[in-house]
């Protein structure tokens, strides 16, 4: 196996911790192309729901809140409560390779033409004109857009496909913001930066064409966003399916080695499988605790996608 190195940028601004040198880009050849390397680290799980950062100017944003009886929780209708998030831990994460971009529809449609797989498609009347495909085909001019309308499944199976699977939520949290010692808010850094991701507004309809994209964009077209270890459009673009299963209790996971909880996984099914990383509809300067997201395995969005991950090779 071949790989590539390239000096990532360094300092304020860059991939890393700001105003420190950030780890080369280390990107794969052959069986590996596409796909950068991420070194095993520390990194810290669950949801972020204390930061919230108003966007310049503006006043923080209330969210809502629910309370449930506890009828409601005992039966299950609780809002929420199927993918209430666990309290967070720190975890080990053995290195891994994963995808430099969000799988996009050309990439997806080889995949289709090889297999006869399920192309996306929604009977909705919003999806007739500019989401669904003909076949194996995507919308003329969104080749090289991030693949959507996939549930989890869908991509399980082209990962599975290409000899890969989904990342596991603490590879995404890893990839995308670093290891638990320098944690960073955004990809790119601690503060939010205009035009470093495709992101949507907190006023309806949710998206415009404020940063030059109504709604996804071509793979890549924010390199500035690029996380410390070359990853692109970790924010932004398309939420992104991970492995990992919406679990009540640490109980319920397993780790390849449970004394160093190392290697994180949800071996059983769930209802809702996360969803991380902001879309073209979402808007991360009110509220970063977005990002920690979850949606139903079976439910095909115009806004989620997915990258694929590989471990490494045995030595």
């Amino acid at each position: 196996m071949i790989v590539l190195l390239l000096a990532a940028c360094a300092g304020e601004g860059g991939p890393g911790a700001p105003g420190s040198a950030a780890p080369a880009v280390e990107r794969g050849t052959g069986e590996l192309a596409g796909m950068v390397h991420v070194p095993g680290a520390e990194v810290n799980t669950g949801p972020r729901g204390a930061i919230r950062r108003p966007p310049p100017g503006q006043h923080p944003v209330v969210l809502p809140s629910f309370q449930c009886a506890a009828d409601e929780v005992s039966t299950g209708r609780c809002p929420g409560l199927a993918h209430d998030p666990l309290v967070s831990k720190t975890v080990r994460v053995s290195g891994f390779w994963i995808d430099e971009t969000e799988v996009t529809r050309r990439a997806y449609g080889a995949f289709l033409a090889a297999t006869g797989y399920r192309p996306p498609h929604v009977e909705e009347p919003w999806a007739e004109k500019d989401w669904n495909w003909d076949g194996p085909v995507p919308p003329a001019g969104t080749e090289d857009h991030p693949v959507v309308l996939t549930n989890w499944y869908d991509a399980r199976e082209f990962c599975a496909w290409r000899g890969a699977r989904l990342p596991t939520e603490p590879e995404w949290q890893l990839a995308v913001l670093g290891p638990a010692a320098s944690e960073t808010a955004y990809p790119w850094g601690a503060e939010y930066a205009e035009g470093r991701m495709n992101r949507g507004i907190m006023a309806a309809p949710n998206y415009d064409q404020a940063d030059g994209w109504l709604t996804t964009s071509p793979v890549g077209a924010f390199p500035s966003g690029a996380s410390r270890y070359g990853l692109l459009d970790g924010y932004g673009n398309a939420w992104e399916w991970v492995e990992t299963v919406r679990m009540r209790s640490w109980e319920e996971v397993t780790f390849a080695d449970a004394s160093a909880l190392l290697d994180l996984r949800t071996p059983t099914l769930g209802l809702y499988a996360g969803a991380r990383g902001f879309s073209y509809f979402a808007d991360p300067r009110p509220n970063l605790a977005m990002d920690y997201n979850a949606f139903p395995v079976e439910l095909r969005r115009k806004t989620s996608g997915f990258r694929c991950a590989r471990a490494e090779a045995a030595p």
